[in-house]
C-alpha cells in the first residue's frame, strides 16, 4: 500500500521548523503528525541555517524585555524602517548590477563604468571592505577625487 503524500504546506513548515535548528527529526515527525522516515527525506541535505537568525531574534526580543511599550514599540519602528531602507538598496544594487551586465561594452570606459557599478553594488549588498574602510578613516585630508579613485 503506498503512503499518502504529504501536503506541500506541512512540508513546507517542516522544512522551516528543521532551519531553525531547533527541532529534531523525532520533534518535527511528532509535531506535524507524519513519520519520522518521511521528515528524513524531506530535510536530507537542508542546512540549519537559519539558526543564526533564531539566536539574534531571542536577543533583540531579550533586550526589549522590561521596557515600556512605547521604547519597544520606537525600537520596532526604526527596526522596520532600517530594514525597509537595506532591503531597498539592495534590490537596486543588484537591479543596477544586471542591468551593467547586460550592456555591451564597447570601449574601455564601457568596462570601466560596468567594474564600477558592479564594485559599488558589491559594496552596497556585502559591505566595505574593512581595509578600504580603515584607509578613508585613517586619511582625514582625503579629498573627493581620491576617494573616488579608492573605489
Amino acid at each position: 500500500m503506498a503512503k499518502a503524500a504529504i501536503d506541500s504546506s506541512i512540508a513546507q513548515s517542516i522544512v522551516a521548523d528543521w532551519r531553525t535548528g531547533e527541532y529534531s527529526q523525532q520533534a518535527l515527525a511528532d509535531k506535524h503528525k507524519v513519520s519520522k522516515g518521511a521528515v528524513n527525506g524531506l530535510c536530507k541535505g537542508v542546512p540549519h541555517d537559519m539558526a543564526a537568525i533564531v539566536t539574534a531574534g531571542i536577543e533583540y526580543r531579550s533586550g526589549l524585555a522590561g521596557h515600556s511599550d512605547r521604547i519597544v514599540t520606537a525600537v520596532n519602528n526604526v527596526v522596520d524602517e532600517r530594514t525597509k531602507h537595506i532591503q531597498f538598496f539592495t534590490h537596486a544594487a543588484v537591479t543596477n548590477v544586471k542591468e551593467a551586465m547586460s550592456l555591451p561594452c564597447d570601449s574601455q570606459a564601457d568596462f570601466q563604468r560596468r567594474a564600477d557599478t558592479i564594485s559599488k553594488g558589491k559594496e552596497t549588498v556585502l559591505g566595505k571592505a574593512p581595509d578600504t574602510a580603515v584607509q578613508i578613516n585613517n586619511n582625514t585630508t582625503i579629498t573627493r577625487v581620491e576617494l573616488v579613485a579608492l573605489k
